[in-house]
This record gives C-alpha cells, structure tokens and sequence, in this order.
C-alpha cells in the first residue's frame, strides 16, 4: 500500500508541475505508467479480496458441512447401540441353546421370536448427508481441515461392507424362515399361538437347529463387528470436530470412552481364564499362560500385550432401552477385539470371536 500511495502522489505531483507547460515525452511516459501501474494494483487488488472472500466463505461452508456430519455421527454411534447390544445377546442365547440350557418346559411357556434364535435380525442403519455435502466440495480442502477430512473419508470407506453385511444378515434370516414354512408344524402352530411337540423336539433334538443358531450369529457377528469399529472411530471424529469448532452443545452420554477413575481403577490388574476355550485367537495372542492384564492411561483402560497398551476400551454406555436385550447392569467396554463386560463379583466377560470367556480376577 505504500508503494501504491506513492506512485498516487507521484502522478499528482507531475500533473502540477506540467498543468502550465507541455509535458515531455519522459513525463508522459512516467504518468501513463503510473496510471498503469494504479490500475494493474487495483485489480489484483479486488483480485485479492474477492479471493479471500471465496475462501472463507467456502471455510465456512465446509464447517457448517462438519456440524451435519458430527450430527450423523451422533445418530450412527446411536443406531450402533442396538447392533452391539443385539450380539452380545445373542451371543449368549447361542451359548445356552449349544449347551443344551434350556429344556422342554422352557419352550412349553412360550418363547419369543428372539428366543428362537433364527428367525430376528436387525440392521445397521448409518446416515451420510454430511458425507455426501463433503464429496461434493470440489474445491482444495483448507489445509486445518485437511487431518479431519481424511478420517471422515475413511470411516465412511465402510459404507460397502455395511450395506452388504446388512443384506446378507437379513437374507439368512429369510430364507431360513422361508425353510421354516415347510415344516409340518410351522402354519398350525401359528394359527394355533402354541408351540406344538414336533416344534420343540426341532428346537431341543434337531442338531440341524444348531447348525442353523451358528450360521445366524456368524452373521450377527459380521455387523457388530462393522457397528463396532464404526462406533469407535465415529466418537473419537465428533470429539476431533468439536477440539476443531467448539462445541456447539453438550456431548451425548453415549459418546465416550471413559468412566470416572474411582470406577475404572476398580478395574485394572491382572485376569485368569477359567472358563472358555483355550485354543481361540484371543486368549492365545492377549494373555500369556491364560493371564490377561487391564491397564489404566489417562484415565482411559487398555488391554494390555508385553506390558504395551494394546488396545484402548471404549465404555459402551447405552440410551437405547430393549426389552431383548436390556441395558447391562455392569460396566461393559468395547474395543477393535470384542466386548468386555466387568462384573461386580470381579470377574470379567471377554467376548471376541467365537464363544465368550471367563476371566477371573487375581
């Protein structure tokens, strides 16, 4: 701007000067120069502002777009309650059904649809306005959003596996009921509202039905472990947005990952498996001799490995009541490994893949 107030008194002065006498060809040049030059910087000028204009209006759409987005993850984290409570238990429906738990008089009382453990399902409904506002943003990301833009696109790089977990949990079902229809017993004991003998004997000597119980769950697990995954990333996101714009309200009970440190301290230590099957995945990569360890980091409890803070749990702290499967009266925690539910006689619930564990506190 100096440059440009000189130049301004400069043309100014020389039009003095000359206003009594002809100009030289030197002055005119210089003039026409200067007027030039006044000119060319006006434009980049309003270049400029126009320039910045753009930008921090497409800034502020791209923030009003993160505040859409961190509303859908709020409604994902939500749906994801539902999912994650479902498998659990179901998890521990199939448990007892394997085991041969429940006997004739069980079904004699009626069961629900749940409680047959084939014939339910449900779906992991994510919502993606926000997402699809992002995709449409051609322009080049500015640089402070660059980092958070990055992991919106790659939670919602799922979005496939989702929508094929979600039609393949519910095909299983159907054609499974649709088998059903075949049965002798299944329209009369319908029609009747009462489960026949030929129904219970399926359900209590048909190791077909078994079959049938693993094959569901193999579903049900496929989905949680999505919703699972979904949910984690999507609450350390909506916290991210928030570190980013401020909050704009306060954060929604179910999206956290800590408890009070007088709860969680309660937690931390070493675990004995003694019940469960020794030759799974989990108890042989996590524990060393069947000893599992809990620690505590910044008021955050992790699973640990060779004394590393391996795995982060997330406290799975539902608003979403079910009369199936009703929220938990202990403290349950939910990692990239499974589900970890702490109960209050100190044992500790490890569900991962394949049947559930018992680990007992030392």
């Amino acid at each position: 701007m100096l440059i440009f107030d000189y130049f301004k008194k400069n043309v100014r002065q020389l039009k003095s000067n000359n206003s009594n006498s002809l100009p030289t060809k030197n002055t005119i040049f210089l003039l026409g120069l200067s007027e030039l030059f006044i000119v060319v910087v006006g434009i980049l000028l309003a270049l400029y502002i126009d320039r910045w204009n753009s930008t921090r209006n497409f800034e502020k759409q791209y923030e009003n777009t993160l505040r859409i987005v961190q509303q859908n993850i709020e409604s994902d984290i939500f749906n994801s309650d539902g999912v994650i409570a479902h498998f659990n238990s179901r998890d521990s429906l199939r448990h007892n059904i394997m085991l041969n738990k429940f006997d004739r008089k069980y079904y004699e009382n009626g069961v629900s649809y749940w409680q047959k453990a084939i014939v339910f399902y449900d779906q992991f409904e994510i919502a993606t306005d926000g997402y699809n506002l992002l995709l449409d943003m051609n322009e080049d990301i500015p640089n402070r959003y660059y980092e958070i833009n990055k992991k919106i696109k790659k939670l919602y790089k799922r979005i496939p596996s989702i929508d094929e977990y979600n039609k393949n949990f519910k095909e299983i079902i159907w054609s499974i009921h649709n088998e059903l229809t075949h049965s002798y017993w299944f329209w009369i004991d319908d029609y009747y509202g009462k489960m026949s003998k030929e129904q219970i004997d399926f359900y209590i000597s048909d190791p077909y039905y078994k079959a049938l119980v693993q094959k569901v769950l193999n579903a049900s697990a496929l989905l949680n472990g999505l919703a699972r995954a979904h949910r984690i990333e999507a609450i350390d996101i909506y916290n991210d947005i928030n570190e980013i714009l401020g909050p704009s309200k306060d954060v929604p009970e179910n999206i956290t990952y800590i408890l009070t440190d007088s709860v969680t301290k309660k937690y931390i230590g070493k675990y004995k498996m003694v019940e469960g099957d020794t030759s799974k995945w989990f108890p042989k990569y996590y524990s060393d001799n069947l000893i599992l360890e809990i620690g505590l980091k910044d008021s955050i409890l992790y699973l640990m490995q060779d004394n590393e803070y391996a795995s982060k749990l997330y406290y799975f702290n539902r608003i979403k009541p079910s009369n199936t499967y009703p929220i938990k009266k202990h403290h349950v925690f939910i990692s990239s490994t499974g589900f970890f539910e702490f109960y209050k006689n100190g044992n500790l619930k490890v569900g991962a893949a394949g049947p559930y564990s018992i680990w007992e506190k030392q």
